[in-house]
């Protein structure tokens, strides 16, 4: 089986609101490299792609939810999704962070 990381993108959360799309021309780039100054959510989008790829996060404590909030942002939910393809299909996950309740669920 054939998978490919496509794309990926985050909302309400410690790292930028962003969209990131690894497809040039049609087909997924072979390497991607991916900057940012300091401070600005390189491990937090890291800890989200392995989190939201692995299930990990349903083992998560409430402190650790509450980490991936951006500091001083009112938003009571955040968002990580993660398109594949898997022998050409398209796959999505997604993690969903609810900060007021400390939970997060899969989607």
């Amino acid at each position: 089986m054939k998978i490919d990381l496509v794309s990926w993108e985050s909302e309400g959360l410690r790292c930028p609101d962003m969209r990131i799309d690894l497809m040039a021309g049609g087909a997924p780039t072979k390497v991607a490299l991916i900057q940012m100054p300091n401070g600005t959510g390189k491990t937090t989008t890291l800890k989200m792609l392995t989190a939201t790829l692995t299930g990990v996060a349903t083992s998560w404590k409430p402190e650790m939810i509450q980490e991936m909030r951006r500091p001083e942002d009112q938003r009571d939910r955040g968002r990580f999704r993660v398109d594949l393809r898997a022998d050409g299909k398209p796959i999505t996950f997604e993690l969903q962070l609810d900060f007021e309740e400390s939970r997060v669920q899969y989607r």
